[in-house]
């Protein structure tokens, strides 16, 4: 039998022409690969596996005698329009919230074939984020599950899988009457000592802040994956239209001007459009297909959430050292649903791993660790820190300041999590983590973090059986503040040995 598998329109780079041919490889050993150029891939074999054909993430369909049949991706990507110039991340329920630092739907699909998940298989995603990982396995009706210590990217996340099950129909008639309802005038009352909206109404204009509220009101008792579908997709304008900067990840008031489109506009026209694209992804398989994936609000180095569950396969994109201000970006977010007060915001920021904030009550702690390396950490990485510290002077600010400690706090709480990790795990199961490259200068004194080289030796410590640490140089993030982005990123696998 011969087989011609037509790619994608858009140029790939050179990691998913990698990617590609391990899928082939791993999916569909016996084949022949007779020929492979820009636009398709010819292969031929006696027996080939065509159920395994579709779930090939980088082609969009294959002909057999003349006749082209879609991939499951390709149906999945079929909603597009921009596919023939770049790479399409936000298919499906993907781009329902814009999170940063989102992981590559494709390249978790690559990975999760690669390691051999199949239907009947347990999928984990310890940072979990905005739900990349669980949905991309629900795609392929796949058990998953994820956990997060940000409560929003939990919301988001739930949300996402959901909506594959939403009733499309419903929900549409429910953004009609939102739309005649949030059209009247309406004004909101801030009673004295409520401290959620008076931090509210400091940082988001009044008239954007009496509609989220109606929005709010209006769909409180709503079907739940309803509700959460219209709080969700509110939730990702809440920031282009507040008082804080949106090209700055951190809280500093804005400076650049509203957008011109309105907030009631921009929110109706991306509840329509997300609501075409749940349709299409449903178009794809029965709802009954997708298994009931979700995401669980806790701290992974510690928690076992999932009870006696062992994973088949790990795939996950941890935060890196000095990670994004994951909790600053979304503040706004988290008091208007309600997922943590003003008042908590910095107690949970500096309780994320990779946090840049560092409590004025657990500095002494640290220090008292790093100076004893109470951690254990393995010699490449304390070597590290120490000469950091040494390379601080009193040009460095306070931020600066902190570094050696936050890369010493970073790597004893990942410890913690492959240790925790490793316990949920089968044995022989495989973890892949994309993890990127850091820098930082300290006393005039350059230092290029090769975090993955140093993730893969703490894993290893950790009882981690290292297979491979794969290069994806010209792998990119989309999304807030992307030119900040690290284009230098490393798949490490991982075997629980």
């Amino acid at each position: 039998m011969q087989i011609e598998l037509l790619k994608f329109p858009y140029s790939y780079m050179e990691y998913e022409k990698i990617l590609q041919i391990r899928e082939l490889k791993v999916l569909l050993p016996e084949i022949e690969v007779l020929s492979d150029d820009k636009h398709n891939t010819i292969i031929s074999g006696e027996r080939i596996n065509l159920d395994n054909v579709k779930e090939l993430t980088f082609y969009r369909a294959y002909k057999i005698d003349g006749i082209s049949y879609p991939t499951r991706q390709g149906l999945y990507e079929k909603d597009d329009t921009l596919r023939a110039v770049k790479q399409h991340t936000r298919y499906s329920t993907h781009g329902i919230h814009e999170y940063k630092g989102k992981f590559n739907p494709q390249i978790v699909h690559a990975i999760a074939n690669i390691f051999g998940v199949q239907r009947g298989h347990k999928v984990l995603d310890p940072f979990d984020g905005s739900g990349t990982t669980i949905v991309e396995c629900a795609h392929a009706g796949i058990e998953a599950y994820g956990t997060d210590i940000n409560p929003l990217a939990c919301l988001i996340a739930n949300t996402k899988v959901a909506a594959l099950k939403m009733d499309v129909e419903e929900a549409s008639v429910r953004l009609y009457e939102l739309k005649r309802t949030l059209s009247q005038p309406m004004t909101i009352n801030i009673p004295e000592g409520d401290e959620r909206l008076k931090y509210l109404s400091n940082w988001i204009p009044m008239e954007i802040l009496c509609l989220l509220e109606s929005i709010r009101n209006e769909v409180e008792n709503d079907d739940p994956t309803i509700r959460n579908f219209f709080l969700v997709v509110a939730s990702d304008l809440i920031r282009d239209y507040s008082y804080q900067e949106p090209s700055d990840l951190r809280i500093r008031r804005r400076k650049s001007p509203m957008p011109e489109v309105s907030f009631l506009e921009a929110y109706l026209q991306k509840a329509s459009k997300y609501l075409q694209k749940i349709e299409q992804a449903q178009s794809v398989e029965d709802k009954s297909f997708f298994p009931d994936n979700h995401a669980l609000n806790c701290d992974i180095k510690y928690a076992k959430p999932f009870g006696d569950i062992k994973f088949d396969a790990a795939i996950t994109s941890p935060p890196y050292v000095t990670a994004l201000p994951y909790i600053d970006t979304q503040r706004i977010s988290l008091v208007w649903l309600g997922l943590c007060s003003a008042s908590e915001i910095g107690q949970l920021e500096a309780s994320l791993i990779g946090s840049r904030e560092l409590l004025k009550s657990e500095k002494n702690k640290w220090a008292s660790e790093i100076a004893e390396n109470t951690g254990c950490l393995p010699a490449e990485i304390y070597k590290l820190v120490c000469s950091m510290n040494e390379s601080l002077n009193e040009n460095d600010g306070f931020r600066k300041q902190a570094v050696p400690t936050l890369v010493y706090k970073y790597f004893t709480e990942m410890k913690s999590m492959f240790i925790n990790v490793r316990s949920m795990m089968k044995p022989s199961g495989l973890y892949g983590l994309v993890v990127g490259h850091n820098k930082t200068t300290l006393g005039g004194t350059e230092y290029n973090i090769d975090t993955p080289y140093l993730l893969a030796v703490l894993a290893q410590q950790c009882g981690w059986q290292i297979e491979e640490l794969f290069p994806l140089q010209t792998y990119k993030r989309y999304g807030l503040n992307a030119k900040n982005a690290i284009n230098r990123e490393t798949l490490i696998v991982l075997r629980n040995a």
